[in-house]
C-alpha cells in the first residue's frame, strides 16, 4: 500500500510510478512519424524509402524468424525436453493466414520500426487461446476503463477494446513510460533528415540541372534577347538527365568554363556512408553483416558475423522469450518448468571443417560421445557402440611408463605405476 499524509491511497497499477507524467491514469498513444525538411514522414514511409533502415530491419527480422522457436520443459538434473503440446502447435500455426515464420518476421520488423509489437489472443468458448493475431501499433491506444483497469483499445473506435490479459506486448525501453515502446528511429531523426535531404537534392539536381556546372563566356556584350535565346537553347538541349553528355556547340568565339565541385559537395558520398553506419549503430548491427565491407578484412569479418548472433541477437531473443514466457505460457501451463527458447545451435556451429576438428578432439579426450556428435552433422544414430566415451590410449600419467587400458564403458582400468629404477 501507499501512504499520503498518513492516509492509505490506492496502489497504482504497473507503469504508473514509472511515467514522467506522474498521474495514475491517462491514455497512451504510440509514436508513428519523424520530421523531415518541409514534411513529416511516417515510420512506414521511412522503412520503404530509406534504404539502409529497411536493409537493417529486414536483416534482423530474417535472422529472428529463421531460428526455430521451441517450447521446452525442464527435467530433473538440469536437462530440458521438447514440449509438443497446444502451445507448440499454436506457435507453428498462429492462425489460418500466418505461419510461425510469418509471425516472427512481422513481430521483429514491427518491433524494430515502431519500438513495440502486439499479439491479440483469440479464445474459444472455454477461454483457451486458439489463435494469435498481430495488431499494428498505430491502431493501439492504451487507456483505463471506468473500473480503473488497463485496456487496449482500437484507435478511433469506442466499441473495440481488449483486456490486458488478451494482449501480448513486446516493447522497447521508453524513458517516459512503461506502456509504450520507443522506436530506434527517434535517435536517428537528424540522420534520416540529412539522408532524405541529400537524396532529394540529388534528385532535384538531375531533374533540373539547376547547379551551374558550366559557364558560357561571350567576348562581346549580348542584348537581353540574345541572352534569353542562348539560355533557352542551352536549357532545352543540355539540361536534365536525358541530355547528359551531349556535345556543346558554341558560336561567335564563345568559350565554356567548367565549374568544379566545392569541398562541401565533394563530401556527399562520405556523408551517405556515415548515414548508413549510424543506422547500423542504432540497431547494434555490425556493418559487414549488411555487406558494408569498407573496413572488413579476411580475419575480422567472420568474427563480426558471429558477433551478430552472440552480441546482437542473443539479448534480443532473451527479450522475446521472456515476454512469451510471462504473457502467453501461463495460458497453457499452470505449473512452472515450461519455457520458450530460440534455438541458435545451427547458426553458432561454425563451418564444417571447424566443427569436425573440434568434435574429433572432444571425442578423443572423452568429453563427448560419438552418439552426441553425430546429430551435429545431421547423421543418424550409429548403434550402442557410439554410446560410450573413448580416450586416447597413448595418454600416460606423469611418472608412469605403463600404457593405460580403457574399459568398454570408457573408464580407465587402474594400472600399477612403474617408477624409474624399478
Amino acid at each position: 500500500m501507499l501512504l499520503s499524509n498518513g492516509s492509505v491511497v490506492a496502489t497504482p497499477q504497473q507503469g504508473d510510478l514509472a511515467d514522467t507524467g506522474g498521474s495514475f491514469g491517462g491514455t497512451y498513444y504510440g509514436a508513428g512519424d519523424v520530421p523531415l525538411i518541409g514534411a513529416w514522414a511516417a515510420y512506414s514511409e521511412i522503412y520503404k524509402n530509406q534504404l539502409w533502415v529497411g536493409v537493417v530491419i529486414r536483416k534482423l527480422a530474417m535472422a529472428t524468424a529463421r531460428n526455430p522457436f521451441e517450447i521446452k520443459v525442464a527435467t530433473k538434473g538440469g536437462g530440458q525436453d521438447d514440449e509438443e503440446g497446444n502451445l507448440a502447435e499454436l506457435m507453428a500455426r498462429p492462425n489460418e493466414r500466418l505461419s510461425g515464420f510469418d509471425l516472427w518476421l512481422w513481430t521483429s520488423s514491427t518491433y524494430d520500426l515502431y519500438g513495440e509489437a502486439f499479439w491479440l489472443k483469440l479464445r474459444d468458448r472455454n477461454g483457451r487461446v486458439r489463435e494469435l493475431h498481430p495488431i499494428h501499433p498505430t491502431n493501439v491506444v492504451i487507456r483505463r476503463n471506468d473500473a480503473g483497469e488497463t485496456v487496449f483499445a482500437y484507435r478511433g473506435r469506442t466499441d473495440i477494446e481488449w483486456p490486458e490479459r488478451d494482449v501480448v506486448v513486446f516493447k522497447n525501453y521508453n524513458p517516459e513510460n512503461l506502456r509504450r515502446g520507443l522506436s530506434n528511429l527517434e535517435g536517428l531523426r537528424m540522420t534520416l533528415l540529412n539522408e532524405d535531404a541529400s537524396r532529394r537534392a540529388t534528385a532535384s539536381w538531375w531533374n533540373r540541372g539547376a547547379r551551374p556546372s558550366l559557364v558560357v563566356k561571350h567576348p562581346k556584350t549580348l542584348s537581353q534577347g540574345a541572352v534569353d535565346r542562348l539560355a533557352s537553347q542551352i536549357d532545352r538541349q543540355y539540361s536534365g538527365t536525358d541530355n547528359a553528355g551531349r556535345p556543346l556547340i558554341l558560336e561567335e568565339a564563345m568559350e565554356a568554363a567548367v565549374v568544379q565541385l566545392s569541398a562541401e559537395e565533394m563530401q556527399y558520398i562520405e556523408s551517405r556512408k556515415l548515414n548508413r553506419e549510424e543506422v547500423c549503430g542504432a540497431y547494434d548491427v555490425p556493418p559487414p553483416v549488411v555487406h558494408i565491407l569498407d573496413k572488413a578484412t579476411f580475419s575480422n569479418i567472420t568474427e563480426q558475423l558471429r558477433s551478430m548472433y552472440r552480441d546482437t541477437m542473443a539479448p534480443r531473443f532473451e527479450l522475446f522469450e521472456s515476454v512469451v514466457d510471462h504473457q502467453l505460457v501461463p495460458d497453457f501451463y499452470a505449473t512452472g518448468g515450461v519455457f520458450t527458447k530460440f534455438n541458435m545451435d545451427e547458426v553458432l556451429r561454425g563451418d564444417f571443417e571447424t566443427r569436425a576438428t573440434a568434435v574429433a578432439s572432444l571425442i578423443e579426450r572423452g568429453v563427448m560421445k560419438p552418439s552426441e556428435a553425430r546429430p551435429l552433422f545431421n547423421l543418424p544414430p550409429a548403434g550402442p557402440e557410439s554410446e560410450v566415451l573413448y580416450a586416447n590410449a597413448a595418454l600416460l600419467p606423469l611418472g608412469s611408463t605403463t600404457p593405460q587400458k580403457v574399459a568398454t564403458d570408457g573408464t580407465l582400468i587402474p594400472q600399477p605405476i612403474e617408477q624409474e629404477g624399478t
